[in-house]
């Protein structure tokens, strides 16, 4: 499985709540009882020369913070202003890119690498954000998708939203959950990658994601 002469990628997308970080944890011992190294990366939306917009997008209201039940959520419209819209999004491709950089430099030849948020996430935010159901589909979407590196395997977990609020309480207010979900189903559709619905029992997702992750089968 692991050629010794370069690094592997496993990446499991999803929105909030679908069950990516616990699941990757359980691949994560698999890959080290076959004796892999591991390594993982988590970048999700960083702010580096896009910081400055998001700092006007909250003075002028389009991005919103409230607190219901100790929880902060924080809800983005950034689809009202074209503007934004446009600029926002080339921006987060040019921050991405510098985060990545410096993230990939720290990865071993051996070492296989674990995405637990990647530049499909940050792809699936965006459209969420700016109501650009076709971003995937533009130059920005594409160097999004180049970015995930060959060698390697992904899918998009997807579960049901009153699962996902019952599951995840940190969700429960997130008025932009149901478009979230509905954007990696999209991205599943369009981009031919692999979805496992995780609203079953725990073990036989489990089983599902170690079979496909591993041996390319269900």
């Amino acid at each position: 499985m692991h050629n010794g002469l370069m690094s592997v990628y496993y990446y499991i997308a999803g929105s909030d709540g679908s069950g990516k970080t616990t699941l990757l944890k359980d691949l994560e011992i698999e890959l080290n009882k076959k004796g892999c190294s591991t390594r993982h990366v988590w970048i999700r939306s960083p702010k580096i020369l896009s910081k400055p917009l998001m700092a006007y997008c909250r003075l002028i209201g389009l991005i919103k913070y409230t607190t219901i039940g100790g929880v902060e959520y924080c809800k983005r419209e950034l689809f009202r202003s074209r503007f934004v819209s446009y600029i926002f999004p080339i921006l987060q491709l040019i921050d991405f890119k510098i985060k990545w950089y410096f993230q990939k430099i720290k990865i071993n030849m051996e070492d296989t690498v674990l995405f637990d948020r990647f530049s499909l996430d940050t792809l699936a935010d965006l459209m969420v954000d700016t109501k650009r159901m076709d971003l995937h589909k533009s130059w920005i979407g594409r160097e999004f998708l180049r970015l995930v590196p060959e060698h390697n395997r992904i899918i998009i977990l997807k579960a049901d939203e009153e699962v996902i609020r019952k599951r995840k309480l940190d969700t429960l207010y997130d008025e932009q959950l149901k478009d979230k979900i509905m954007v990696y189903k999209l991205l599943s559709e369009d981009l031919s990658i692999k979805l496992i619905e995780n609203n079953m029992e725990y073990l036989d997702v489990k089983n599902q994601v170690i079979k496909y992750m591993l041996y390319g089968k269900i």
